[in-house]
């Protein structure tokens, strides 16, 4: 566990000394969550709800993502993609550690400062912008969506992992994993809720992980879930999380069998 610590601690610091690539990522990422906010005030305008969300549920929802992309879609498949293909994933094979907990502690560094700046983010959005926001007073509410957002952040390691591992046998996997990623946010509600989908199109996602990703966390956090129903659908989130744990340890070792390192 030590040796995971210290590589989460080295990848944080480094990730704070590129200080003009954290701006950049996160001045985009605000750049989004303001034009969904824009966009979602238009299709309000006078109405007090659309779609079941008033004013303030609707730009929570909006907040709610913004932290949702930074902690859940925040992650380093390109590197792993990178890694492999140029034959550098050869010198973490021969040292003392597995591979995807040294990638998981990687992940967790970026994600916390991401999460860090998701949140400043929050409070100047709330500042620029007219209405106000929902805030839930019930405790469970912020407990079931903690970990209904950590469950989230690891299925999205394990999938974007699964993807990445094609390297190993393709040098064009990076655009699968483009791809994917893009798909994802919009399957999982990173730009909308997934009420505005068809009946038909929303029961096809929901026998998917994807909703689990940011559209299930933020209807909890509004509390539009009971809490009966919403423990229920964590023991589910709960089977995807193990099943893409399965899913990405199968490609890993598959994609070993296959492994030459022609990059060097």
């Amino acid at each position: 566990m030590k040796k995971y610590l210290t590589a989460y601690s080295i990848a944080l610091q480094e990730t704070l000394q590129r200080r003009w690539t954290l701006l950049m990522d996160r001045v985009g990422g605000f750049a989004v969550v303001l034009s969904l906010y824009s966009f979602w005030n238009v299709l309000l305008g006078d109405k007090a709800t659309f779609l079941g969300y008033t004013r303030p549920e609707m730009l929570t929802y909006v907040l709610i993502i913004n932290v949702l992309r930074s902690f859940v879609f925040t992650g380093r498949g390109w590197l792993l993609v990178g890694e492999i293909s140029s034959g550098r994933v050869s010198s973490y094979l021969v040292r003392p550690l597995r591979y995807e907990g040294y990638a998981l502690a990687l992940d967790l560094a970026q994600k916390t400062v991401h999460v860090g700046s998701a949140f400043l983010e929050i409070g100047l959005l709330v500042l620029i912008v007219r209405g106000g926001v929902f805030v839930p007073r019930d405790p469970a509410a912020w407990a079931l969506f903690a970990l209904a957002a950590a469950m989230a952040s690891l299925i999205f390691f394990f999938l974007e992992f699964a993807v990445s591992t094609l390297a190993f046998w393709t040098s064009e996997s990076g655009g699968p994993l483009f791809c994917f990623e893009l798909f994802l946010q919009f399957a999982a509600g990173a730009f909308f809720p997934l009420d505005v989908l068809p009946e038909g199109l929303r029961r096809l996602l929901s026998a998917t992980p994807f909703p689990y990703m940011v559209y299930f966390p933020a209807r909890v956090l509004l509390q539009k879930i009971p809490p009966q129903e919403a423990v229920r659908m964590l023991a589910g989130e709960s089977a995807w999380l193990a099943a893409a744990a399965a899913v990405a340890a199968a490609a890993w070792n598959r994609g070993l069998l296959s492994y030459a390192a022609e990059g060097g």
